[in-house]
Order: structure tokens, then C-alpha cells, then sequence
């Protein structure tokens, strides 16, 4: 006779049990609804405003113009190789002309290379030193190899702690 009163509590329980994950499941179904309820309405109106701010009168900015070589090389300092690396914290920032030969392609994209340069003692031989710099170009226009020689603007924007040679952004940059 016990068995068959326990029996009934067991039923009942599984039925508690049963109930609780039905409930769960449909919380659980209105919380997802809801939310992709607001995201459709938000996206909706990202999209109405998107629409609207292009429809605007307002003018968007004119790209700057592409400077050459010549125009970024009259703005640039003449720094010697030594004073660039020993002064680095005073020339951090200013516009350095080089002239090199490609040494190493350290990283590069579509958009984007690393270059070891060594650079030229003097800007009218072709002779190069060890001195080496790392150019970070992004943008490039043209492929450069590696023992191409360059012609370079570009702003010093530290060391390299690593090797501690001085680390140039290229404004411009030319194959010759």
C-alpha cells in the first residue's frame, strides 16, 4: 500500500517539473521575439536616418589633394642619418627627406608596407651605408621590391626599440 501512495507524489512532481520547463520555454521564446522585434525596429530606423542624412544638403569634405614628391620634399628638413637617430625626441614629428635602396620587405598588403631602407650617405651617389630606417607606407601606389632604390618624405615617428634605427611614416615615395 506504500508504494502505491508514493507513486502519485512521484507523478506529481514530474508534472511540477514538466510544467516549470514548459514555462521556461515560452519566457525564453517571448525574450527572443522581443529582441529581434526591437533589432528589426532599430535597424528600420538606422536605415530611415541613414536615407534622410544622405538626402541632407550637407556637403561632404573634398578629399585632400594628392601631393607629389616635389611638393612634400620642399616642405621637408635636411637631417643627417646620425642627427635623426642620436636627437630622435627633438625630430620626432618633423618631415625628413631620404633617399635608399630597399634592404627588406618586412610586412606588407594591398594596402600597407613595412621597408627596411638602407639609406644613401649622400643624396647624389649611390652609395648606401648600413644606416637603415623602417618606412611604414600605407596606401601604396606602386609595388617596391626589394633593392629598388627610393626617393622618400616621410615624418619620424620614433625608434625602433628593437633594433634602434628610426621608425619614418612616408608621405610620398618614389621608384626611381
Amino acid at each position: 500500500m506504500d508504494s502505491q501512495q508514493q507513486q502519485p507524489e512521484f507523478s506529481v512532481g514530474q508534472k511540477a517539473n514538466w510544467g516549470k520547463a514548459v514555462l521556461l520555454s515560452l519566457g525564453l521564446i517571448a525574450l527572443l521575439s522581443l529582441g529581434t522585434y526591437i533589432n528589426l525596429t532599430q535597424g528600420n530606423l538606422r536605415d530611415s536616418s541613414a536615407a534622410d542624412a544622405s538626402s541632407s544638403d550637407e556637403s561632404t569634405p573634398t578629399p585632400e589633394p594628392t601631393r607629389t614628391l616635389e611638393e612634400w620634399r620642399s616642405e621637408a628638413e635636411t637631417i643627417p642619418y646620425d642627427t635623426l637617430l642620436s636627437d630622435a625626441d627633438e625630430n620626432e614629428g618633423k618631415t625628413v627627406y631620404f633617399r635608399g635602396q630597399v634592404g627588406h620587405i618586412a610586412s606588407e598588403t594591398e594596402s600597407y608596407v613595412e621597408m627596411w631602407v638602407y639609406v644613401a650617405l649622400d643624396d647624389r651617389t649611390d652609395s648606401w651605408g648600413e644606416d637603415q630606417v623602417v618606412l611604414h607606407y600605407r596606401d601604396m601606389p606602386a609595388r617596391v621590391l626589394v633593392d629598388d632604390i627610393v626617393s622618400f618624405v616621410a615624418v619620424m615617428d620614433g625608434i625602433d626599440p628593437v633594433h634602434h634605427v628610426p621608425e619614418l611614416t612616408v608621405k610620398a615615395l618614389e621608384v626611381e
